[in-house]
């Protein structure tokens, strides 16, 4: 179970979980690791259960109260959590999972200082386990110390021998972050795949896979798992900074397939792709399929504005080509430039009210995207 915990090959370590609890209810081994994947996996049923059945069994064990934490960060009450992770804590100062979860809790408040300081504690409790360098490298990158970043990310990669997939995906971010994006998506494509392998192996293929279409759709088509939605959504980006908007599509369209609901976000970055392709009648149905699931979205609402401008455009050059006018002896373009812009954009949003939008992942990247022409639009 914590093999396949550490692999993040979650409904596989929380098969094992529940098993082990079947022949052993008071196994106290794989404790931890069945709590942090429920919360992976969002299961708050089981964590509420769990929690009551173990508060219930051992009130002052460490365990009990790292599962009633666990069942309220996963709620999102993270200032409730960090009190339970606190006395879990101090039941048991060594434990260090205990420590990372309340490092986690300070970090989902923005209180990066107390979330370093629990993550350090982690790491002298556990010198060897690359999990709290993993996650002190996360909180750098979260507070753009992007230095200091990379040293524990790496080291943390290091000691795991590229076996944790999520150290590759956080170092695909810190390359996002640094704009090298082709090292940022070789990066993403190692955290998708099973992992092993030598490093100039793991560089080979993922290169392969990012050199053929054919290739990453076979390798995104074994990505079941919703948990990767973000690292797909984070290739996607990478790709489309290359200017690769086919391969930046198949991993958008793969996202929405993991996550059909509540994901304006992936919607709003194939409409731009495909607005950069210059598929321009799809990439205004695509626009607004992003509205409808997040009509407040400022940079699906400009870029539709921009599309249909765009396509009005296209269509005023065709007529004028054609030589085409009414009778009136007007242009026919004309007259329907004028007929079309009369008709209001539902949720458009003016360029000179626009400024800069920023649009956030479900992995919690901020895309910034600053006004002008759609070539200049920066959504890295």
């Amino acid at each position: 179970a914590q093999r396949a915990y550490r692999q993040s090959r979650l409904p596989q370590a929380l098969r094992y979980c529940q098993e082990l609890e079947k022949v052993d209810p008071l196994c106290t081994k794989a404790a931890h690791v069945h709590v942090s994947t429920c919360v992976a996996l969002g299961h708050k049923r089981t964590l509420f259960r769990l929690a009551h059945e173990w508060v219930d069994a051992a009130p002052k064990s460490s365990r009990a109260w790292f599962a009633v934490g666990a069942y309220y960060f996963a709620c999102g009450r993270f200032h409730v959590a960090q009190k339970h992770f606190c006395r879990a804590t101090r039941l048991d100062p060594q434990n260090a999972e205990a420590w990372i979860a309340f490092g986690t809790s300070f970090a989902a408040c923005e209180e990066s200082d107390q979330a370093l300081a629990s993550f350090r504690a982690a790491q002298r409790l556990a010198p060897g386990d690359d999990t709290s360098l993993l996650y002190i490298g996360m909180e750098y990158i979260r507070t753009n110390h992007s230095s200091l970043a990379e040293h524990f990310l790496k080291a943390a990669y290091r000691i795991s021998k590229g076996t944790n997939r999520l150290c590759s995906n956080e170092m695909g971010v810190w390359h996002l972050n640094s704009r090298e994006y082709e090292e940022a998506a070789e990066w993403f494509v190692r955290a998708l795949r099973e992992g092993g392998g030598s490093e100039s192996m793991n560089a080979h293929a993922d290169t392969a896979v990012l050199n053929s279409a054919e290739s990453l759709s076979q390798l995104l088509d074994t990505i079941q798992d919703s948990y990767w939605e973000p690292t797909i959504f984070n290739l996607a980006h990478a790709l489309r900074k290359l200017r690769q908007f086919d391969l930046a599509i198949l991993c958008l369209e793969r996202c929405l397939t993991l996550k059909p609901s509540s994901n304006a976000s992936a919607w709003s970055a194939l409409g731009f792709c495909q607005h950069m392709q210059g598929d321009l009648d799809i990439a205004i149905d695509t626009y607004h399929q992003a509205l409808a699931h997040k009509p407040e979205d400022p940079f699906a609402s400009e870029m539709l504005q921009r599309a249909l401008q765009d396509a009005l455009s296209r269509t005023t050059e065709m007529f004028d080509s054609i030589g085409l006018a009414d009778p009136a002896g007007e242009s026919h373009a004309a007259t329907t430039v004028t007929k079309v812009r009369n008709v209001p954009v539902p949720g458009a949003v003016g360029r000179e009210s626009m400024g800069a939008s920023s649009m956030m992942t479900d992995g919690g990247l901020s895309i910034s995207v600053e006004s002008g022409s759609v070539d200049d639009i920066d959504m890295g």
